[in-house]
């Protein structure tokens, strides 16, 4: 059964209940991430399980949003889903992040073994915010541009007409 997400846990005991936890969060909570957005209205859905293997807690899960973005080619506003699965294991210090293999994603807990859930979460979304928004490739409603027509022959220079930034170096004496 899934359990209302806390504030802060401590990973070490989630995962000996094997909890589960299903929440949905107003973008508007998210500090960070809203300056990144264009509005903060929506939610974030977000499922988390917590388990043990080997020597790590790991939580697996799954954030769902609607990021509401600008285009930055032609400024309409559009909303960008995101589907985000993840897989995060907890370790105690950077020292043993460092040690984990490459294939693993660890997260530090603070001084007294917890972590505080919407930073988590947060730092998880930030990771798909694109750099520069913009609709798919065929839905945007910008103009193409045009520059104007460009003759041929000035597009691909021939020996003849090529400028030679170097050539007034070659008399001088240097000696």
């Amino acid at each position: 059964m899934a359990k209302p997400l806390p504030s802060r846990f401590n990973p070490d005991s989630m995962a000996r209940d094997g909890t589960r936890y299903d929440a949905s969060v107003p973008l508007v909570q998210f500090k960070r991430l809203g300056p990144m957005l264009s509005s903060t209205v929506g939610d974030v859905n977000i499922s988390a399980v917590f388990s043990r293997r080997k020597d790590h807690v790991v939580v697996t899960g799954r954030l769902l949003a609607g990021f509401p973005l600008q285009c930055q080619r032609c400024l309409d506003p559009f909303t960008l889903p995101v589907d985000a699965p993840y897989e995060l294991v907890f370790v105690e210090s950077e020292q043993a992040a460092a040690e984990l293999p490459d294939s693993l994603d660890p997260v530090v807990l603070d001084d007294n073994g917890n972590i505080h859930v919407l930073d988590l979460v947060e730092d998880e979304l930030i990771f798909h915010v694109p750099l520069v928004p913009r609709h798919a490739d065929g839905a945007c409603n910008a103009a193409p541009v045009s520059f104007g027509d460009i003759a041929p022959e000035a597009v691909e220079p021939t020996e003849d007409n090529r400028q030679r930034p170097f050539d007034a170096l070659k008399n001088l004496n240097l000696h």
